[in-house]
């Protein structure tokens, strides 16, 4: 499985975690896709509302995992309602509850879509792997994740194998500073654009 709930932070008796698997550029000629699955677009609005939402209670969110999340999560949902096990709204929301209780007894939080969808993913993914056939369940949900045709934002995440989603790729255009470049004034500065090489013809 590319996103697994496995370590993490129990909440009121509920495993919950992220695993430790952002730009503003579109994906796929969607302008402000972090993602695209089957035609639909995951926005990047949504990645930032998730990740700020939950980075204060899960310090192992990022861009990358939350989006692997958000597009995984339909399917995931889906197999748990089929094998009765389903996951409400109102389930994960509770759960987000639970978890700003834990974190921070005396204060509230509002979460918006991206953040229960995160919820509902979680206590699908952990009710499918309570099932006696959880093994079965997890070769199911990479068969239909193979299905789906995924873009991602090379911004926030690059695409293994076709559905993996993992930390994004180097970008070749940019370049790493050089340690120990200092301005006058005594800031350090990143190390000059290398001029491009000639090639032959």
């Amino acid at each position: 499985m590319a996103v697994q709930w496995r370590a993490g932070v129990r909440a009121a008796g509920v495993l919950v975690a992220l695993v430790t698997t952002a730009g503003l550029a579109g994906c796929a000629g969607q302008p402000g896709a972090a993602a695209v699955v089957d035609g639909t677009a995951i926005p990047t609005a949504d990645v930032q509302a998730a990740l700020t939402e939950l980075l204060p209670y899960y310090q192992g969110a990022t861009t990358t995992n939350l989006l692997a999340v958000l597009v995984q999560e339909p399917t995931v949902v889906e197999l748990a309602e089929e094998k009765g096990v389903g996951v409400s709204d109102e389930d994960a929301q509770a759960l987000l509850d639970q978890v700003v209780e834990q974190k921070t007894p005396d204060s509230t939080a509002t979460f918006t879509e991206p953040s229960l969808a995160v919820a509902r993913y979680s206590i699908a993914y952990s009710n499918l792997e309570g099932l006696p056939d959880a093994a079965a369940m997890g070769e199911e949900i990479d068969t239909r994740l193979r299905e789906l045709d995924i873009e991602v934002n090379p911004r926030f995440a690059s695409l293994e194998d076709g559905f993996h989603i993992a930390a994004p790729a180097p970008l070749p255009w940019m370049v790493v500073p050089q340690a120990g470049s200092t301005a006058d004034d005594g800031s350090t500065e990143p190390a000059p654009t290398p001029a491009p090489t000639p090639t032959a013809k």
